[in-house]
């Protein structure tokens, strides 16, 4: 009995080259066919009675098949794909943890080594025994144990704690010393497994600079992660898997493009099963609103942008000083159809969603967002933008229960996770919002510049409890634009800047300190 694999949702990509033969001096890793079954039992009984010849009593399930490739000597080499794809499975098998069920694999560039965050430690053990204990156990001899414990030690920060018990550790330290253990092993080809994901921000910014070291050593490497922005810097090439095939293989930015955009397809599919009818029920309402505004006799084109805004449902609107802003909100948001709203409040009044493990909406349940926008200097609703344009995005929403104080948050993100910023009115000190909320509104967050560089950009939109404890309601990455016509730089942002070049003449270096 065989357990289908699902088909992987991919692009219209050309067909995988198959693996070119190349001189054994130059590959360090060569899979051919490579598979991986597991035989998966309802029962111990159904395997005894398989063991005395009667019929099948398992399931065939391959987490890999088919997947062959090469990788060349001192180079990175990335793997991406959804949980479950095999890219752990793979890992185990070039480790030699596993062996294969069908193809075969070759490691040929020495000592291999896999780098995870499985490594067990014994709690009653000090840091410091079980550094030695992990050592003996990957086979180092004593006199290298020594000349690398105190390097394990620097590394990981603990040296305060060292000999007290690993049970007494924090999460955060045990990863932090199996990282550390992990990396100072001396292996010829390194197997990551998603190690780059340890700690708080400036110890990953430490382990990336070691595995920037290690490369410059000429170590070859595997690397498994969903930090898409850390294989994009490591990577020289990208293997994409799904249900244990090989989608797509080839240089890095190409294959990470391919598979952002079809993430991205599946959330768009996301968003239009849980807002369809809804944005249809709200549309009409516009419809309507827009056909009574043109009747009326004499109706101007647009408000005076000296105008309140018609949104300003008593909240700080009325206040907004920017005349062009101003001019936005006066012609995009309308307070809009109440019966509308209420049915689309109802269409989608039960919703959790998730892709993979990461929360897609969730909260509490008092509030529900009816609509984002991003809006352009003249009100459009846009999703492509030039950099240092004004954007504006405004979210309406419904309470469902009258909430006190609420904290109304918006964070951008660029496509691979990198959080570049992420503004709420408690941090900004939002007066204004203080009092209690029932009904509809619109909040809106107004950047005059947008001083991003090009590439596709997610925001994450939330209202939270009055203490900052809980969301209300919270939409993670699930509206996007692209910025397009950014001046050639890298990075992230546009950061103003100016250039100078000063002539210093003979005897100029004098006057100059030190």
């Amino acid at each position: 009995m065989n357990l289908p694999a699902t088909q992987p949702e991919r692009p219209d990509l050309e067909p995988e080259a198959p693996v070119q033969a190349t001189r054994s001096s130059e590959v360090a890793v060569v899979a051919d066919g490579l598979g991986k079954r597991f035989d998966i039992y309802n029962s111990d009984r159904g395997r005894i009675w398989e063991f005395f010849g009667n019929r099948q009593h398992h399931v065939e399930f391959w987490a890999l098949r088919d997947v062959s490739f090469s990788i060349p000597r001192g180079q990175a080499f990335g793997v991406v794909g959804s949980n479950g794809a095999g890219k752990s499975t793979l890992l185990r098998l070039l480790s030699g943890i596993s062996t294969p069920t069908e193809g075969s694999l070759e490691v040929r560039a020495g000592r291999p080594g896999l780098l995870d965050l499985d490594m067990a430690f014994h709690p009653d053990f000090t840091g410091r025994e079980n550094i030695g204990l992990s050592c003996s156990i990957m086979g180092l001899p004593e006199e290298r144990m020594e000349a690398i414990y105190p390097e394990i030690v620097e590394f990981a920060e603990l040296e305060d704690f060292i000999d007290f018990p690993v049970r007494t550790y924090s999460t955060g330290m045990q990863l932090r010393l199996g990282f550390a253990i992990a990396a100072h092993m001396n292996y010829d080809v390194i197997f990551i497994d998603e190690v780059l994901a340890v700690g708080d921000q400036y110890f990953q910014r430490k382990c990336i600079r070691k595995v920037e070291h290690l490369l410059t050593e000429g170590k070859t490497m595997v690397l498994v992660s969903h930090d898409l922005h850390a294989i994009r810097g490591l990577c020289d090439q990208v293997m994409w898997l799904h249900a244990g095939r090989i989608v797509h293989r080839g240089p890095t930015a190409e294959v990470i493009n391919a598979y952002v955009d079809v993430a991205r397809d599946r959330e768009g599919r996301i968003r239009a099963r849980i807002f369809g009818g809804a944005e249809s029920a709200h549309a009409r309402a516009m419809e309507r609103r827009v056909a009574e505004e043109s009747g009326a006799a004499q109706a101007p084109a647009e408000a005076s942008p000296s105008e309140p805004p018609k949104a300003a449902l008593g909240t700080w609107f009325s206040t907004t000083q920017d005349p062009e802003l101003r001019g936005i909100l006066q012609r995009v948001l309308h307070v809009p159809d109440a019966a509308a709203e209420s049915q689309r409040a109802e269409d989608i009044a039960n919703y959790e969603e998730t892709h993979g493990e990461r929360p897609i909406i969730t909260g509490t349940g008092e509030v529900r967002i009816l609509t984002v926008r991003t809006l352009d200097a003249l009100g459009q609703e846009r999703e492509s933008f030039s950099s240092n344009e004004a954007l504006t995005v405004a979210v309406t929403f419904k309470t469902l229960t009258p909430i006190e104080r609420p904290i109304l948050g918006v964070a951008l993100f660029r496509n691979d996770d990198l959080y570049v910023f992420g503004p709420n009115t408690r941090f900004d000190d939002v007066k204004a919002m203080d009092g209690t909320y029932d009904g509809i509104y619109t909040y809106f967050l107004h950047y005059p510049t947008l001083p991003l560089l090009a590439g596709i950009y997610r925001f994450s939109v939330a209202l939270y409890d009055k203490h900052h404890l809980k969301p209300h309601v919270w939409h993670n990455q699930l509206y996007e634009i692209r910025v397009t016509d950014a001046p050639e730089h890298h990075g992230v942002i546009d950061l103003p800047h100016h250039w100078g070049l000063i002539r210093h003449h003979s005897g100029d270096h004098e006057d100059l300190p030190g």
